[in-house]
């Protein structure tokens, strides 16, 4: 599965991933009006998004999120057993009330 941040604010957005065991890890960061993409495999048995890190590992993914300075938000995954689509879009947004949300495009 393909998944893609888009950066509609202003500022830097950092995003970093929650792997299993505790572990984080930093995906980058994406200027105003760029975007980051990454891809994680989808166990369609146990519904379990992967990361593959750089010797090959699956690490379990738990949650992604991204922040500026002022905020941070959690992306809302599709963590479920069963076919997926190919591609999920995120598009980040200074909000009054949140400070940043990053929703799924469509969604």
């Amino acid at each position: 599965m393909e998944i893609s941040v888009a950066n509609e604010t202003g500022d830097t957005v950092q995003c970093r991933v929650a792997l299993a065991h505790w572990y984080s890890d930093d995906l980058g960061a994406i200027a105003p009006g760029d975007e980051l993409t990454l891809t994680l495999w989808h166990d369609t048995e146990t519904g379990v998004l992967n990361l593959m890190n750089a010797t090959g590992d699956r690490m379990p993914v738990e949650a992604l999120w991204c922040s500026t300075d002022a905020a941070r938000t959690r992306l809302n995954l599709p963590l479920a057993a069963g076919k997926m689509e190919a591609a999920l879009r995120f598009s980040c947004r200074a909000s009054d009330d949140a400070g940043l949300s990053c929703n799924a495009k469509g969604g």
